[in-house]
């Protein structure tokens, strides 16, 4: 049955009373980070401004961002480790981006991007008792993305190479010892 709504003040009222935002709880995260950050993604007054990464993927689901990991999470050793699509082109050189989270973090009451830029002076400025445990790496996007293979390495090869040599020889001493034993078996059986 269809309700007949002829006046604003009515169709305001079941607007706000349907409203899921008002029944649902705010994540206190996200809403502070949505209070906090100023004009698109948090620009600040450099003319620094995130945007979202242009690589992207093919996934089940479709083509999606490539997400990477956040500079100021790395260097504050978040765990488990922090993954965002967005950077500052501002600080990044061609390819080598400054990836960056727009969200404030447990702990922090601003987001990775506004302390790179407000706190550490756009990364020129990092606490020295930070950058003693790590340290910030300048790097290109890898040329091949995905599952890492494990190659054997040209200078462990031969000790490696020896190292199976050893076990091989063992394997087919124990293989060796087991036929004999067999054969005895057999010969036993047999008469």
């Amino acid at each position: 049955q269809l309700l007949a709504v002829d006046s604003d003040k009515v169709f305001t009222e079941i607007e706000q009373a349907t409203s899921a935002r008002d029944r649902t709880a705010a994540s206190p995260a996200r809403s502070e980070a949505r209070q906090q950050t100023s004009g698109p993604e948090g620009a600040v007054d450099d003319g620094h401004q995130l945007e979202e990464n242009p690589d992207t993927f093919d996934g089940v689901q479709g083509v999606k961002r490539r997400q990477r990991s956040c500079k100021v999470c790395a260097l504050f050793k978040v765990k488990p480790r922090k993954f965002t699509k967005y950077f500052c082109p501002e600080c990044s050189a061609g390819n080598k981006r400054k990836y960056m989270c727009n969200v404030v973090r447990e702990g922090r009451a601003k987001t990775c991007f506004q302390i790179w830029h407000a706190d550490w002076n756009n990364g020129n400025d990092i606490p020295r008792h930070i950058l003693q445990d790590h340290k910030v790496r300048d790097r290109p996007p890898p040329s091949h993305p995905g599952k890492k293979r494990r190659r054997v390495s040209q200078a462990h090869g031969g000790v490696a190479s020896q190292a199976e040599a050893v076990s091989e020889a063992e394997e087919e001493a124990g293989e060796s010892e087991n036929a004999d034993s067999t054969e005895e078996g057999m010969a036993d059986d047999e008469l």
